[in-house]
């Protein structure tokens, strides 16, 4: 009975950390994932996680990638530029964590490509770039999950920051993996 009593006072105390730890990989793939569909999935990622910080680095990548984005959704300037520190401070520190991740590298790659100029985010963009099209293989074997794969091989395809060579080894190894698959 007492331990009973105990989880009824965590669960009713402590409502934002349970929330924050049902975060999950394939949760916050597809949320972030679906924002090619529906934009605020930012936000709606970002407030998922609520104030505590995830337990693994991919996942605080996911929070400061959503975070980042969030202002599109936002009306306040100051709670735009709040929210866009945020997630950047999260994605570099999700690097620092795991630098030879190339799913955190994608999402700091892809949010720095987004970002607008004015905002300067964007030192790391052709380390980024450089690591991501070095590592196409690594990654995609790392990620064992092909239609997210699929989706960062189509960004990274269409970024503005590549260059058509980039481009032509990103789509060529990109419909290698097409035909494997058939």
């Amino acid at each position: 009975m007492k331990l009973f009593s105990l989880i009824v006072i965590l669960l009713t105390t402590f409502p934002a950390a349970i929330n924050a730890q049902t975060v999950t990989l394939e949760k916050a793939r597809e949320i972030y994932f679906g924002m090619s569909v529906e934009k605020c999935n930012s936000l709606k990622l970002a407030e998922l996680f609520g104030n505590n910080k995830p337990i693994t680095p991919l996942l605080t990548a996911y929070k400061g990638a959503a975070s980042a984005a969030a202002p599109e959704c936002l009306a306040n300037p100051a709670s735009k530029i709040s929210w866009f520190r945020k997630g950047k401070t999260l994605l570099d520190e999700a690097v620092v964590s795991d630098p030879t991740n190339f799913e955190i590298r994608f999402l700091r790659f892809a949010t720095q490509d987004k970002s607008p100029g004015f905002l300067g985010y964007n030192e790391n963009l052709n380390e980024d770039k450089n690591f991501l099209i070095k590592n196409l293989s690594k990654g995609q074997s790392l990620i064992k999950d092909d239609k997210v794969f699929s989706m960062m091989a189509s960004f990274l395809a269409k970024s503005r920051n590549l260059n058509h060579l980039e481009k032509k080894i990103v789509i060529e190894y990109s419909n290698n993996i097409k035909e494997q698959l058939k």
